[in-house]
């Protein structure tokens, strides 16, 4: 009995138990103010922005014999028991407790007792993190496509949370200029690593940990490849970077944490005189009819799946794994000629940046992007990418 306190009978319901106040503020200390079922800040009243407790203290076994999730031999004092036992009381907004209790067989007495150990052990994860948890968020929305892209910050808080990442302060919307009447030209892609730069320069002056070191930097992205390549090599050298994906639903949040990575496929070029195309088909299968229409002559390397698949990045062991599995590759491919190396790639936003990342780390080779373009959607030219240069504002600090 939590605290020597002794529920109170409940003089509504016979052989009802109630919980204590203390216990009751026990329950929510631990669940930090949020509904343990759907994750809904429980102290702040949306509607009018004004903070008060709404939730609920739900029982997981029942505070009366006649509860649900009662079982046989379930008696007053079993219930008087687990009325004080916060092992066995869950806060819950009003939708999720009357779901829970309405629907005793849908919700079970082993799985509750372990989704509310786990909302618990998370809160105390997260807790132990402290300061190095801390976070910097952005969100990067490009303009070059037609239909507009919309990723809204919470979306990405609510990433951030389900990873023990805190936000700092208000997370960062930047939304790309869309390119001008010469299209995506150099004088775009420069002013794209300008608008990054500028984006992330209090974070790298101000924005700091008790040590002094920047903040983490959790991003999404949507815009098209070349730009997120670009972008991504522009965040490639700074400080621990978390990268969150976008699935066809809307949502951030990994679609299973505990799978394991692909199996990467590479192929090298065939030995010749011809320009070397590294063909990365991860989200869909690239045909070489389509490469050698943009590249004549064009020795392929490829780096695939069994079966390319939209969905791929189902955690961040994907992503991690897809960094490790490409980077020897690259080096070879690389060492191999001092001529450029052509990209076509059809891979999810996430790798985009991962990639224009791996390109700022010890790869000073050139390159030159590819990207559908026009009515017929053929590949077209879109920029070349050397050795990165100094921002304007790296070179004034």
């Amino acid at each position: 009995m939590a605290g020597g306190q002794k529920p109170k009978r409940n003089n509504e319901q016979a052989g009802r138990f109630s919980t204590p106040e203390p216990v009751r503020r026990l329950v929510w200390v631990r669940a930090a103010g949020h509904c343990e079922q759907c994750g809904v800040d429980v102290t702040r009243d949306f509607r009018t922005g004004k903070t008060f407790n709404w939730a609920e203290v739900a029982h997981v076994l029942p505070a009366s014999p006649q509860g649900p999730r009662a079982s046989a031999g379930y008696d007053e004092g079993a219930a008087e028991r687990h009325t004080v036992d916060p092992d066995n009381l869950m806060l819950l907004c009003p939708s999720c407790h009357a779901r829970t209790d309405l629907d005793a067989d849908g919700y079970p007495t082993h799985d509750l007792s372990r989704h509310h150990r786990d909302h618990i052990d998370q809160i105390r994860h997260a807790a132990s993190r402290g300061e190095t948890q801390r976070a910097s968020g952005l969100v990067i929305l490009g303009g070059h496509f037609a239909t507009e892209n919309i990723v809204r910050a919470r979306d990405l808080a609510d990433a951030m949370l389900s990873e023990s990442l805190w936000a700092d302060e208000d997370i960062q919307i930047l939304r790309l200029r869309a390119p001008g009447l010469d299209g995506r030209d150099e004088v775009y892609w420069r002013a794209i690593e300008q608008d990054i730069d500028k984006s992330l320069q209090d974070r790298l002056t101000k924005r700091t940990n008790a040590l002094g070191d920047p903040l983490n930097l959790a991003v999404v992205g949507l815009a098209d490849i070349p730009t997120l390549i670009r972008v991504g090599r522009q965040l490639g050298d700074r400080s621990n970077r978390f990268l969150f994906s976008r699935d066809r639903s809307g949502t951030l949040r990994w679609i299973d944490p505990a799978a394991p990575a692909p199996e990467w496929t590479y192929v090298g070029p065939p030995p010749g005189d011809g320009p070397i195309a590294l063909v990365l088909a991860l989200s869909a299968a690239l045909a070489d009819a389509a490469i050698l229409d943009a590249l004549p002559g064009a020795r392929i390397a490829r780096f695939t799946l069994p079966t390319p698949e939209y969905g791929l990045i189902r955690n961040r062991a994907t992503i991690d794994s897809f960094r490790r599995a490409l980077q020897p590759h690259l080096s070879q491919l690389e060492a191999s000629t001092p001529d450029p190396l052509h990209l076509f790639a059809a891979i999810p936003a996430a790798i985009a940046l991962e990639f224009g990342a791996l390109l700022s780390t010890n790869h000073a080779h050139q390159y030159v992007i590819y990207d559908r373009e026009g009515g017929s959607n053929p590949f077209a030219k879109m920029m070349e990418l050397g050795p990165r240069q100094p921002s304007p504002t790296a070179i004034e600090q």
